[in-house]
């Protein structure tokens, strides 16, 4: 299961969700991967863990790097990740991943690509850095994928539409 996480009025904050649904437009995965709008959800995403064995989480991430920069979080290193809040919802995916441990509905394994935000205001696109960063963005999830046996293909009508959007 791939989660993408955030809040998409908040700019930068949306960064998962938008990754999310981009993955979904533009990719196939095999064998399947079910891919969900978190939101900002936090606990009512505890029953959708129950029967995951890998969970790849998409978020924007506190950080003192430069905005802009994506990290690979592993397993139990996440829920240190998440200390520092971007928004209210990550105390929500530190108490998700806590209480599905204590249920026993944890994947056995669970990664987190945390990107650092440039802006965090009300708005609904995301900032230019951003922008500009989702391709690695979206790489680093399928590299994620590929790392489990999950073999990513582009859809082929979408992809010279794209390339030719990008350029401009």
């Amino acid at each position: 299961m791939l989660i993408g996480l955030g809040n998409l009025i908040l700019g930068d904050e949306g960064v998962g969700v938008h990754a999310m649904r981009r993955l979904e437009a533009e990719y196939g995965f095999q064998p399947a991967v079910e891919l969900v709008d978190g939101g900002t959800s936090g606990l009512d995403l505890l029953p959708l863990l129950k029967d995951q064995r890998r969970l790849l989480l998409i978020d924007a991430l506190a950080s003192d790097a430069a905005p802009g920069t994506i990290r690979v979080i592993r397993n139990q290193e996440i829920r240190t990740a998440l200390t520092e809040k971007v928004s209210l919802h990550h105390l929500g995916i530190a108490d998700l991943l806590a209480l599905a441990e204590l249920l026993d509905y944890a994947p056995s394994e669970i990664v987190l690509i945390g990107i650092v935000p440039e802006r965090l205001e009300m708005e609904l696109a995301l900032s230019d850095c951003l922008r500009r960063r989702m391709p690695e963005i979206i790489e680093t999830a399928v590299g994620v994928l590929a790392e489990w046996g999950i073999e990513s293909r582009r859809s082929p009508a979408l992809a010279p539409a794209l390339l030719t959007a990008s350029a401009a």
